[in-house]
């Protein structure tokens, strides 16, 4: 995969591939779902490193709000959801969001439910 730095979207390939190697320490970002609660608590992407849904993100992004200079990817259902907060990030001044396309739905890696 390329430098990071380049892309402003991934493919559910690419996430799979990605959160391997944070795994190994040889790549950095966190990972946040826009989802809704019910929906994340019903299956994620193991990896998840944040749920904020898009419904609360104006009260929640201070979560996040310490990660201005690192690579943020965003991950919904489909791909929607997570590249409206892409944008509204990007307004924000958070300087590296990346749109995970097909969301969770393409995603074949690793999920967990509860």
């Amino acid at each position: 995969m390329e430098n990071l730095n380049e892309k402003d979207k991934i493919n559910a390939q690419d996430l799979e591939g990605l959160i391997k190697k944070r795994n190994e320490n040889t790549i950095n970002f966190i990972l946040v779902d826009v989802r809704e609660e019910y929906e994340y608590r019903n299956e994620r992407i193991v990896g998840v490193d944040y749920l904020i849904p898009m419904s609360n993100i104006y009260q929640k992004i201070e979560e996040i709000e310490g990660y201005k200079d690192n690579v943020v990817i965003l991950q919904c259902k489909s791909g929607g959801r997570s590249l409206q907060a892409q944008r509204y990030l990007n307004s924000l001044g958070f300087k590296k969001t990346i749109n995970m396309e097909g969301g969770i739905m393409a995603y074949n890696g690793k999920k967990e439910r509860g």
